[in-house]
């Protein structure tokens, strides 16, 4: 969505229309879409059956991986393959008792179903046809950086309109000064320096002008005029030189790989886009879509685009728009072409559903097991909303007394610290640097001198706000009583001895009740659902018809050792660089003696 859009969009706007929804998980999805390489799929292996019905491995994994936001984690062993069964049969016990009570025919189910099924056809669609068509080859990329050791010195005129561009290019080619046409004239951010780019390297310019700037030879010399992303422009060739900022090879192969097939998608993408909303035959009704008629306009059920077959009412786009803020937007003109923004965004986003369809991707097997685990979850929620939790919503009588009940553990604030240390090796050294403190020797000046914490050290020892139960428990101790400005130490822990010097604090403080009512409705109505939920699980589990297949168990553990293994056996193959983790050759700094690292300053 474009930047200036999203002030205009209501926080609430997209779950009225399903539509308008899908519009915009299409766009979302095309811009985040990921290309990696295909997960091995895992056997289809009985595990329980449950009123008759098979529960296999491969619907288990699936489910897991979708509550875990799919990050790839292997459950592993017999404990932990039985206890996902037994999720499994529990969630298909609820799944059973939704279709006895007609969930999954709800229309509200219905609309988020379908609505999903076009946003995930349509995702498949910009893959097969846009990722998976740019193939950039190996030689394409050294061709590439052998051409990135020039390096360009050009001025550089852009116009809004082609005519004007065309006119300034003849312009400066009879000789005049293009400096001044560039100030006068360009609307590029370059027209601060009289149009002067300095040295530009591959990359760095408009796409579409880049080719033929590169081409250039001769200083003086102009390119033609071609489009660009903001207008129409033309460059000079002023300096032709060897590219000063060239990087290695290795650090450059990278990147250029990935500029090309960013270059290539984009080129790709436009062409895909001309076709697809073409073919959807689209028309925007821009003469609805004037603010004031997008904002009071009474006829909401004008329809103010159509795309695909499907339309757009007034009142489904007023639905995707924060009406207030666009009608007290005065003298913003992105306001004005809101509506139409929006509507656009519709219109293309039901064209790639529409394409989608065109192509039999509805039908594509791998869009039907999405959406097929996105119904099971649409239907699970559904059911709790409205038939196990609708008593779970506590009083006000409720929330009182759970604050009371809770007022040391989850309503008062913990102390806080403003802390500083040194830290040395041996209690004896703790002792000297304690002796030099109580005959006025500056803490900051000893600790950077002599503390073996390189990071807190710089800092005069201080590493800011902390609460004393991030810290090793000796250290924790000490700072219960400690004064400001109080000095306590040598502390002995395995980190080594430490003195403490306290800066400030904030003691504990209980929180107003008016100002935890809302923490304490969210522990109250999560308790009360848990229990829900749980009474209603056992009641499934006693009326149904339910055994575990205990060869089916065996098997998936196996699977799941073996595709450890062969994970394991991968990222040997291909070593990273933990997140958080300097790469080799990087010396961190000292451990400070908090459980998770302490800040370097303060704070």
């Amino acid at each position: 969505m474009e930047p200036r859009m999203q002030r205009f969009l209501s926080r609430g706007a997209l779950r009225a229309s399903a539509s308008l929804l899908t519009a915009f998980c299409v766009l979302a999805a095309n811009v985040f879409a990921s290309s990696g390489e295909d997960e091995v799929k895992p056997p289809a292996i009985r595990l329980a059956t449950v009123n008759g019905t098979e529960l296999t491995f491969d619907v288990a994994y699936e489910t897991f991986l979708a509550s875990h936001t799919g990050h790839g984690v292997l459950v592993r062993g017999a404990e932990a393959v039985r206890d996902l069964a037994g999720r499994l049969v529990e969630r298909e016990l609820f799944l059973m008792e939704a279709e006895t009570l007609g969930v999954p025919q709800e229309p509200g189910v219905l609309d988020v179903v379908e609505s999903y099924r076009g946003q995930v056809a349509a995702d498949e669609f910009w893959k097969r046809e846009v990722q998976d068509k740019v193939k950039v080859t190996d030689e394409d990329v050294e061709s590439f950086y052998e051409k990135t050791d020039v390096a360009l010195g050009l001025t550089l005129i852009v116009t809004a309109e082609r005519a004007q561009a065309e006119a300034l290019r003849e312009r400066v080619a009879a000789g005049e000064d293009m400096a001044q046409l560039a100030r006068a004239e360009s609307i590029h951010e370059s027209r601060n320096f009289d149009g002067a780019l300095g040295l530009v390297r591959r990359g760095e310019l408009y796409r579409t002008l880049e080719e033929p700037a590169f081409a250039l030879t001769e200083p003086g010399t102009l390119t033609p005029v071609v489009e660009v992303d903001t207008g129409f422009a033309f460059a000079r060739l002023d300096q032709r030189s060897v590219n000063p900022d060239r990087p290695p090879r290795e650090k450059a192969i990278p990147q250029i790989r990935g500029i090309l097939i960013e270059r290539a998608q984009k080129k790709l993408a436009a062409e895909v886009d001309e076709r697809i909303l073409q073919d959807a035959e689209i028309t925007i009704e821009e003469a609805l879509l004037t603010r004031a008629n997008v904002v009071d306009g009474k006829d909401v059920e004008a329809i103010v685009a159509r795309a695909g077959g499907e339309t757009l009412s007034l009142g489904e786009l007023r639905e995707g728009l924060n009406v207030e803020k666009l009608r007290t937007a005065i003298g913003d003109p992105t306001a004005d072409d809101a509506g139409i923004l929006l509507a656009k965004q519709w219109a293309r986003g039901r064209a790639l559903v529409a394409a989608a369809k065109k192509t039999g991707l509805f039908e594509e097997p791998g869009v039907v097991r999405r959406v097929a685990t996105f119904r099971r979850d649409v239907i699970m929620k559904t059911l709790c909303d409205n038939y196990v939790w609708p008593d779970t919503d506590p009083s006000d009588k409720d929330l009182q007394r759970y604050y009371e009940e809770h007022k040391t553990t989850e309503f008062t604030t913990p102390l806080e610290v403003r802390l500083a240390y040194i830290i040395v090796a041996t209690e004896e050294e703790g002792k000297a640097v304690r002796a030099r403190l109580d005959a006025g020797e500056d803490f900051e000046k000893l600790a950077r001198e002599l503390s073996k914490d390189a990071a807190s050290a710089l800092h005069g020892g201080r590493i800011g706000w902390v609460k004393p139960a991030e810290l090793l428990p000796p250290v924790e101790a000490a700072l219960q009583t400690l004064a400001i400005n109080g000095v306590d130490g040598p502390i002995v822990t395995e980190e080594g001895a430490f003195v403490l010097r306290v800066l400030d604090r904030k003691e504990p403080q209980l929180i107003p009740f008016e100002h935890a009512r809302n923490a304490a409705a969210r522990s109250v109505t999560k308790q009360r659902r848990q229990e829900a939920y749980a009474t209603w699980a056992k009641a499934l589990r006693e009326r149904a018809d339910v055994a575990l297949d205990e060869q089916g168990l065996a098997d998936a553990v196996a699977w799941l050792d073996a595709e450890a293994a062969r994970r394991a056996e991968e990222a040997a193959k291909n070593p990273k660089v933990p997140t958080g983790e300097k790469p080799p050759g990087h010396d961190a700094a000292a451990a400070p003696p908090t459980r998770k690292p302490a800040a370097g300053g303060d704070q």
